[in-house]
């Protein structure tokens, strides 16, 4: 054999064996596309953009419904631009909304009004991060987040202020209005000791001194163990704060232009609804699912994310979806909404029946927690 023929066969082997490996490894590789791993990824993949979408269309088609809802009861009562002057309104309106207390982002063209304590800390605090904050520094607790946000998004003046509410996405963010009143009481005025640092001293000097003072009654017992809610680790309240019965009487027998805060003003009066058309409803009851539409819809995605900040834990009805769960009685209300009676509950009733309607809450659900009496 000569030398020249065992370098050729030489030469073929080698390819050979390059062309074999070859053809392993192209086996290899379409079994591992195969394999199921690689098929249930993409599966997974679909069904959870399926129920995004499904998501999406709940909440689309609900904030439609909403907005219509709004526009039928503000008809109704000849409000915002159904107004007539030979028509004797029962409810009053500012002559326009209240520029000052809408955060209105330029930046992102987002112009929102807060409704405290219906989930406006969470949406300050996404607003805040549109427009720069750190979230080291929101969650530092040196400044209150709508003092950050202020700072951020200033009070802007006519007529710019209502060029840009015009022409900007407007957020509103509802509560069924009997818990949001709950929620206010037990933050602002139940304890005056606990969260001084979120001003309950300055409400029991300014509203809860005078609201005792008018409304205590002394041939009413003070409520029993089972009619309200310590909240553990918090001290003890100074036994000087009104009740929420109390509370109640106060909001009652109360002028509307002299209730004086923004926690318990009606939404009617406060976002004035019927005088700004928003573009999106959102419900504290349905939050999660309500915050996804919007930031989606509002090309948001990559910016902020769902979140809810300053829960008001069993207080919150908040759900992810669409349900009956809207007009759910929450476990704390059963139980504080139990030292009212019928004839207190009807007044409240009357004195937030435009909100209830407006947004299509119901109150015949806490009828059967307040007392006969």
């Amino acid at each position: 054999m000569t030398r020249n023929f065992r370098r050729a066969l030489t030469r073929f082997a080698l390819v050979l064996c390059f062309f074999f490996l070859l053809f392993l490894l192209v086996v290899h590789n379409n079994k591992g596309l195969e394999s199921p791993l690689k098929i249930r990824r993409p599966a997974r993949g679909a069904t959870a953009v399926a129920g995004f979408e499904k998501l999406q269309r709940e909440a689309s088609l609900e904030n439609k419904e909403r907005r219509a809802r709004v526009q039928r009861v503000c008809q109704k009562y000849r409000l915002g631009p159904y107004r007539t002057p030979d028509f004797e309104q029962e409810f009053r309106e500012p002559p326009a909304p209240q520029y000052s207390v809408f955060y209105i982002d330029r930046a992102h063209n987002i112009s929102y009004c807060p409704i405290y304590k219906a989930g406006s800390t969470t949406w300050i605090y996404n607003m805040c991060l549109l427009n720069g904050a750190e979230e080291a520094e929101l969650a530092s607790g040196k400044e209150q987040i709508s003092v950050i946000a202020r700072r951020l998004m200033p009070e802007i003046d006519l007529p710019l202020a209502e060029s840009l509410l015009n022409s900007s996405a407007k957020l509103l963010i509802v509560r069924h209005p009997f818990e949001r009143l709950l929620s206010a009481y037990r933050d602002k005025l139940e304890n005056s000791v606990a969260g001084r640092e979120h001003g309950t001293l300055h409400f029991y000097k300014k509203f809860g001194s005078k609201i005792v003072a008018k409304f205590r009654d002394e041939n009413v017992s003070p409520p029993r163990e089972d009619q309200f809610v310590r909240i553990p680790g918090q001290p003890e309240p100074a036994g000087v704060e009104p009740t929420f019965r109390e509370f109640v009487e106060y909001l009652v027998n109360t002028d509307l232009a002299n209730y004086g805060d923004d926690h318990w003003m009606p939404y009617y009066l406060f976002c004035t609804p019927c005088l700004v058309d928003y573009d999106f409803i959102a419900k504290v009851e349905t939050l999660a699912r309500d915050q996804a539409y919007v930031i989606h819809r509002l090309g948001l995605d990559g910016a902020i994310k769902p979140r809810w900040q300053h829960a008001v834990g069993s207080s919150s009805n908040a759900s992810s979806s669409s349900s009956p769960s809207i007009n759910r009685v929450s476990d704390l209300a059963k139980i504080y909404f139990s030292q009212l009676t019928q004839r207190q509950l009807r007044k409240l009733h009357d004195k937030f029946r435009l909100d209830l309607e407006l947004f299509g809450y119901s109150a015949e659900e806490y009828y059967d927690y307040a007392t006969a009496a």
